[in-house]
């Protein structure tokens, strides 16, 4: 499905779930961050990223981090707050990087 606007972003998210079954889609939406969808909503996360020098790495770094804070207690919209500072982290790197433990608390301080 091609995701054009919002209109079509919410198409994309309504017919996944349902042609999955399944009780939430994230869709990553590059430089206009991400949305969650669960049954009862929707929530658009913007990018955190400030500068973008590299997107290598970055889907992986989402399902990562996304999947181990959600493994570890965090809520779905908890684990893709995390997922998306996450990404925000490695595309400000050149080349593949790394998320440290450290860099991940900076980053979410600031959006507190």
């Amino acid at each position: 499905m091609e995701i054009k606007d919002e209109p079509s972003l919410i198409k994309a998210g309504k017919t996944l779930m349902n042609r999955l079954t399944c009780g939430a889609v994230l869709i990553t939406r590059g430089e206009e961050g991400m949305s969650l969808f669960e049954r009862d909503r929707i929530t658009h996360i913007p990018t955190v990223a400030r500068h973008v020098y590299d997107v290598t790495g970055a889907g992986d770094t989402v399902i990562a981090a996304f999947t181990l804070a959600y493994a570890s207690g965090a809520t779905l919209r908890e684990a893709a707050i995390i997922a998306n500072h996450a990404a925000g982290i490695v595309v400000g790197e050149v080349g593949t990087a790394v998320v440290t433990p450290e860099k991940l608390r900076q980053s979410l301080s600031k959006d507190s």
